[in-house]
């Protein structure tokens, strides 16, 4: 497929008249998103419980 196809095609799926305008709070955490010790330390005990990323040695911290 040639490069103008492909980019009708794209246009054609995702008009540029549609795209939601997103807030620059939401912009800046798409960007900088919050690191995955902290999102994990943040987690209620249930979630940690049943989250497969968290071996049984971290539940006890």
């Amino acid at each position: 497929m040639s490069e103008d196809k492909a980019k009708n095609q794209a246009e054609k799926n995702h008009p540029k008249e549609e795209a939601p305008e997103l807030s620059p709070e939401l912009l800046d955490k798409i960007k900088h998103p919050p690191s995955i010790d902290s999102t994990i330390r943040n987690q209620s005990p249930e979630e940690l419980k049943h989250n497969p990323a968290v071996s049984p040695e971290m539940l006890d911290d």
